[in-house]
């Protein structure tokens, strides 16, 4: 009996130590300097950035439009049929994963001020 309310008390202490407010790290200015740090690169990443979904699917668009336009004119010039449409040419996966994040480098940059970074599972994008 005595060795269960050991191991019960022991349980109940570990249960309560999660509920400890987690101490910020680092005084308030230091904190407010790297925020504005933090703003500063997602106004650079947003300003340079020519990597998002947007401008990768225009650019993987005009990239199919092209090879198929080739494709029709050098069939039109050998008479044959045209057995291919635009939708062969184009890669459904080429836009699946862009480089250009700046919202969630944002994010974990204002986390990293206060030095926990929480991470999150999250489904890959898609984009149209």
């Amino acid at each position: 009996m005595n060795l269960l309310l050991r191991i019960a008390c022991c349980m109940i202490l570990l249960g309560l130590s999660g509920c400890i407010k987690q101490k910020i790290i680092g005084d308030p200015q230091t904190i407010n300097l790297c925020k504005t740090i933090c703003v500063q690169h997602l106004e650079s990443c947003q300003q340079n950035c020519t990597n998002n979904c947007r401008m990768c699917s225009s650019a993987s668009n005009y990239t199919s439009a092209k090879n198929f336009f080739k494709y029709v004119h050098e069939k039109q010039v050998q008479g044959g049929f045209i057995s291919r449409g635009l939708n062969s040419y184009r890669d459904p996966l080429q836009c699946r994963k862009v480089t250009c994040n700046c919202t969630s480098d944002y994010t974990t940059c204002i986390q990293g001020c206060t030095g926990v970074i929480q991470k999150q599972l999250r489904s890959v994008p898609y984009c149209t």
